[in-house]
């Protein structure tokens, strides 16, 4: 009996539950305290930070992969970019102080740059995405985009809180816990990306060996 994938597959799994709990720790931390903008799980919250840095952690670990295998590098391009694009949006308060929707521009230019890294490999795009959809890295991260970008957004939309409170309006606590839920979830979220991100990265370096 070959034990190698079982303890392999015990390793990770001891290793991913490292940034899971970290994360619903620092829910936990934020639950109890107020942050920099006098708000629960408001934009200086370590809620807050923590989603950015997992996003860059996403975005570096995507790219650092298509550094490591030459013909990884539009999926690597595409996964990388997308994840900077989502990081710029998440730090929208702090281009905010430039002026209001500040993000916007930054944004865009940097999917103009994805858009045309991953065409200057378009012969490599097909074949990248239809091997990534075979790993372990694509379900992962399934999961952690539609946590972050459909569940998260849809169970924080106000009407629901606002049906289960049974007030016209969210007010101090009420809100607080909305936040609370939503932010939490996409935290959550990101923290499947980054895991996603360290799976395709283990998965490119063991076909390297190869």
């Amino acid at each position: 009996m070959n034990l190698k994938p079982v303890i392999f597959a015990a390793v990770r799994v001891v290793l991913y539950a490292i940034p899971v709990v970290a994360s619903a720790l620092i829910i936990k931390s934020d639950a109890g305290a107020l942050a920099s903008d006098g708000l629960k799980f408001g934009e200086g919250s370590l809620t807050e930070y923590m989603q950015e840095f997992y996003l860059l952690l996403t975005s570096l670990i995507f790219l650092l992969a298509g550094f490591t295998s030459k013909s990884h590098k539009a999926i690597s391009y595409l996964m990388g970019g997308g994840a900077l694009v989502a990081l710029v949006r998440e730090l929208d308060a702090y281009f905010d102080l430039i002026y209001h929707g500040a993000w916007f521009p930054v944004a865009m230019l940097l999917l103009v740059l994805t858009v045309i890294l991953v065409i200057r490999k378009k012969t490599q795009i097909w074949e990248n995405l239809e091997e990534f959809f075979t790993t372990p890295a694509f379900g992962t991260f399934i999961a952690g985009f539609l946590m972050v970008f459909v569940f998260s957004r849809l169970f924080g939309t106000k009407k629901v809180w606002m049906a289960l409170f049974e007030v016209d309006q969210l007010e101090g606590m009420q809100r607080w816990v909305k936040n609370a839920v939503e932010e939490g979830s996409e935290l959550f979220g990101y923290t499947l990306l980054f895991i996603a991100a360290v799976e395709f990265f283990v998965y490119v370096s063991r076909k390297l060996k190869k």
